[in-house]
């Protein structure tokens, strides 16, 4: 029998936890950069200053949000004259006491890998969600259901406490791994006293910061921990006053729109201009017009807005330009250090991942110059040397130049290969949507912008499906909205071998 106490001054209760070997055992997910190490680190202190032994082994993640770094921990009371126990080196399925993870989808991997038992495992969250690149990359919705992995942690955890401790640690300062501790030492899992926990935050710089997670947590632990989610008050959208020129000219125009529509032309407006100019603003502005006239849904406006919206996205389509132009915004560097903390007056190094490939050369060269490249074996051949991965300092003096640069190429944009070959497909598909015979089929080949996304491969390939279901509407005559719908489905999907003949031959509900 293994007794737990909790701190008297935070008026806490003992927790009883019992085991046959004597051990608990803790396994830890915590994200880069979220103190993982540090959480580990501090158990072992906290374990070492209540005469345990305690054991950890840690297991690194893949980076860019692949996966987590994975600790273990096994922790047992010393006994007189006992020599060093033998613990396990690996986490075992139905064996883990105690489960922390530092985001609620990590803890969805946990109860997938069998770790979370009804009868053993006490589950600990932060119930806030950091997207993954399969999240990311997915062509449509392809974000974990958060719901569903609460769900299942009330349903397989012995207890499962989780609340949002991603907005307790940024309101305070500090990283997660600060808040975790105190969701641990709030919890009783653990029978060491919260003041020695506290005893341990309260060096360093962070002190004052990591002290103030420590505690909030701590308290939001002990009754359960269970954060009641209440959704912030959306407000009825509103044009603002207009304050420049700039205003003046626009805001009476997307004012005379139908209410429906206002917000998404207010930001359509600007993303337009800030990308490009008031002109290419104006194109939008007059199609989305066309598209109002032809909408039967008088209300909503429902085709205007779908329609609208993805357009907007397309005509601001990732060039060269587009993201030197958002590497050198005054404004990208003060969010960077907000991002990693950093002091005033601190150096900050910004490496940025590049992959340029030949396309995209092509796409910055006049209509011509550009398809002469792309036909030219020996060219391509000769450009690939030049280019591929490879990491630029963009917080230099040299590449701030280059960017700007590059960024200024936008004045030239109309006469390039790439926007040819973008005005091309946006034609298509913005006529394909005005000449649909029905309102349905129209809405339906609206919502096939949303495959448009993405760079690289992935743009090629989303833009090309949405090309071939394009051939398939013109050319069959039994072409319906659940016809299109379901290829738009099929089409987000990852694999490379999507046919529309054979989509819709291989689905019993559409042949």
């Amino acid at each position: 029998m293994v007794a737990g106490a909790r701190s008297e001054a935070h008026g806490a209760t003992p927790v009883l936890m019992s085991r046959e070997d004597a051990t608990i055992n803790m396994v830890i997910a915590a994200l880069g950069g979220e103190g993982g190490g540090v959480l580990t680190n501090w158990l072992i202190a906290a374990a070492e200053q209540n005469d345990w032994w305690c054991q950890s082994t840690s297991l690194a993640g893949v980076a860019q949000r692949t996966g987590a770094t994975i600790y273990y921990l096994e922790f047992m009371p010393r006994q007189a004259s006992e020599r060093p126990p033998v613990m396990s080196l690996f986490p075992a399925q139905g064996d883990i006491d105690i489960a922390v993870a530092s985001e609620i989808a990590e803890a969805g991997r946990m109860i997938s890998r069998g770790f979370i038992s009804p009868d053993r495992s006490l589950l600990i969250a932060s119930d806030h969600r950091v997207f993954g690149i399969t999240e990311k990359s997915a062509a449509g919705d392809g974000s974990v259901d958060r719901e569903l992995i609460i769900e299942m942690g009330e349903r397989y955890a012995r207890s499962f406490i989780h609340f949002d401790m991603s907005e307790i640690v940024q309101r305070q300062g500090t990283v997660i791994s600060a808040a975790l501790l105190g969701a641990i030492a709030g919890s009783g899992a653990l029978p060491f006293a919260g003041h020695c926990f506290r005893k341990l935050l309260s060096s360093g710089g962070s002190a004052p910061a990591n002290l103030a997670a420590f505690d909030e947590s701590f308290r939001r632990a002990q009754p359960g921990g269970v954060g009641e989610y209440v959704p912030p008050e959306v407000k009825a959208f509103s044009l603002p006053v207009a304050s420049n020129p700039l205003g003046e000219r626009w805001l009476p125009r997307i004012a005379d729109l139908p209410a429906a529509l206002q917000e998404m032309a207010y930001h359509s407006v600007n993303r337009l201009i800030d990308y490009q100019d008031e002109p290419y603003a104006e194109e939008w502005f007059s199609r989305v017009s066309a598209l109002i006239d032809r909408d039967l849904d008088r209300k909503s406006y429902s085709l205007a807005q779908e329609a609208g919206r993805h357009l907007a996205l397309w005509m601001a389509f990732e060039d060269i330009p587009r993201v030197a132009q958002l590497k050198v915004r005054p404004d990208r560097e003060s969010m960077i250090r907000s991002e990693v903390k950093a002091a005033a007056g601190q150096p900050v190094a910004v490496a940025e991942f590049f992959h340029p490939r030949i396309e995209e050369v092509a796409a910055l060269l006049p209509v011509s110059w550009g398809s002469a490249l792309l036909r030219s074996h020996t060219a391509k051949r000769w450009l690939s040397r030049l280019l591929g991965p490879r990491t630029l300092r963009t917080d230099r003096i040299n590449m701030q130049v280059l960017l700007r640069c590059l960024a200024g190429f936008r004045r030239f944009r109309r006469s390039t290969f790439g926007y040819a070959h973008e005005r091309k497909m946006i034609d298509r598909w913005y006529d394909a949507v005005l000449s649909a015979d029905e309102h349905d089929v129209a809405m339906a080949i609206a919502a096939l912008g949303r495959l448009v996304k993405g760079y690289g491969e992935t743009r090629h390939r989303t833009t090309s499906r949405l090309m071939q279901i394009l051939d398939y509407v013109e050319h069959a005559p039994d072409s319906d909205s659940s016809k299109i719908k379901a290829l738009q489905l099929k089409a987000m999907e990852p694999e490379s071998n999507f046919n529309t003949g054979h989509a819709v031959s291989s689905n019993p509900e559409l042949a």
